[in-house]
C-alpha cells in the first residue's frame, strides 16, 4: 500500500478509535461512584467534548483530502486498538487510569499518522494531528499524575 493510501487508513481507524473512546468516557461518566465523582464527571464532559471535535476536523480533513471518513460502529470496532468496556459501576482509580492508558493507545497511533504524513509532506494533517498529540500529551501527563 503506498503512503497516501496508508495515511488515509490510519486517519480512518483514529476516527474509529475516538468514537469507542468516547463511548468509553460515556461508561465512565454515567457509572462513574466514589468520592472523586464530584470532580470526575464535569471533567469527562469536557474530554467527551474534545473528542467530539477531533471526530469532526479528522474526518473533514479526509474530506478535504477527497476521501471518505469511516461512519459506522461495525467499521470502528474492526479497526480499533481500544477495548471495549461492559457497563457497571466505576471507581474513580478504575476510570483513570483506563482513560490514562487510552490515551497512550491513541499517542501511539498519533504518531504513525505523523510519520505517515511527514513522508508526503502533508503539512496541514501535521498540524492539525500535532495539535492533537499535544493535547493528548498533557492529558497523560495529569491523569499519570492523579494516579500516582
Amino acid at each position: 500500500m503506498d503512503n497516501r493510501k496508508e495515511l488515509i487508513l490510519q486517519m480512518n481507524k483514529f476516527i474509529g478509535d475516538l468514537h469507542i473512546f468516547k463511548t468509553k468516557l460515556h461508561n465512565f461518566h454515567w457509572n462513574l461512584v466514589g468520592e472523586q465523582f464530584f470532580v470526575l464527571h464535569p471533567m469527562l464532559d469536557e474530554i467527551m467534548a474534545e473528542v467530539d471535535l477531533q471526530i469532526d476536523s479528522v474526518a473533514e480533513r479526509l474530506l478535504m483530502k477527497k476521501e471518505r471518513p469511516f461512519a459506522s460502529l461495525d467499521v470502528y470496532l474492526k479497526h480499533t486498538i481500544l477495548q471495549e468496556l461492559e457497563s457497571k459501576a466505576y471507581n474513580s482509580r478504575e476510570a483513570v487510569s483506563a482513560i490514562h492508558e487510552d490515551f497512550k493507545l491513541l499517542l501511539t497511533e498519533i504518531n504513525i499518522i505523523l510519520k505517515l504524513g511527514e513522508t508526503l509532506d502533508d503539512q496541514e494533517t501535521l498540524a492539525l494531528i500535532t495539535d492533537i498529540g499535544a493535547l493528548y500529551q498533557k492529558h497523560i501527563w495529569m491523569f499519570g499524575a492523579w494516579l500516582a
